[in-house]
């Protein structure tokens, strides 16, 4: 009778540790959903270039922004705004602006801290393949975000930045990445919140984000994409460093 006793409790518990593993989902089934409903493996392997025409609203202003980006290889922003292009460009290791605004109409090199703070954005595949591309992940629960339930998975970038994103327990897509990186000695601190996702050539892309950093505190940018390639043909020249 007294085993019977000892033995009710620890069946109970078994039990109940079987239900609760059976439920819950580890870190590679949550990447694995996501890879999933970005598109896939197959399509995401295939992803090598993608240019992005966008509208972006800061305090009332609407400006267009042009985004060109190959894979592991370079980023170029052109942003127009009052007339004035400003340029700025990550060339594998290297980086450079043009920034009329600023008074620098020649081309200028970026500082090494905001190349590697940029050079995450050569990277269109997200948490495809991490492992191959020297990145660690860690699982730091789950959240409700505005109502919907997300899992916080957090990205040990190569570069030795932390993103973290809020990724959907519905849809597993990335609702929002929270970004810290170290520029000038400081750390800033980015939230990009993610909507309307639409699917081009079978890979899901968010079509509306709204930024906001500790670098302009209080400032909301809103980005509107009108039109994206996949894989449009580019002429990686467009990366070099003018020499005048």
């Amino acid at each position: 009778m007294r085993k019977s006793n000892y033995l009710k409790p620890l069946i109970i518990l078994v039990i109940s540790g079987i239900c609760t593993s059976s439920f819950a989902q580890t870190l590679d089934e949550i990447v694995a959903k996501h890879i999933t409903t970005m598109g896939g493996a197959d399509k995401l392997s295939k992803l090598k270039s993608i240019k992005i025409s966008a509208e972006m609203e800061v305090m009332n202003m609407q400006i267009p922004v042009t985004t060109t980006i190959v894979q592991q290889r370079g980023f170029r922003s052109e942003t127009t705004v009052q007339g004035s292009t400003i340029i700025q460009v990550i060339d594998n290791d290297k980086g450079w602006v043009i920034n009329p605004m600023a008074g620098q109409l020649k081309a200028t090199p970026l500082p090494e801290d905001v190349v590697k703070s940029l050079s995450a954005e050569t990277d269109l595949t997200g948490l495809y393949n991490y492992k191959e591309k020297g990145q660690t992940l860690t699982l730091d629960g789950e959240e409700d975000m505005a109502g919907a339930k997300v899992f916080k998975v957090t990205v040990n970038l190569k570069n030795g930045a932390k993103r973290t994103n809020y990724i959907s327990k519905d849809t597993y897509y990335i609702l929002k990445t929270v970004a810290k990186v170290n520029v000038n000695g400081q750390e800033v601190e980015s939230k990009n919140t993610q909507s309307d996702f639409r699917q081009i050539d079978g890979i899901t892309y968010p079509f509306t984000s709204e930024v906001e950093t500790s670098a302009m505190p209080g400032a909301t940018m809103a980005m509107k994409i009108k039109t994206l390639e996949i894989n449009p043909k580019i002429d990686e020249s467009i990366f070099a460093m003018p020499k005048e």
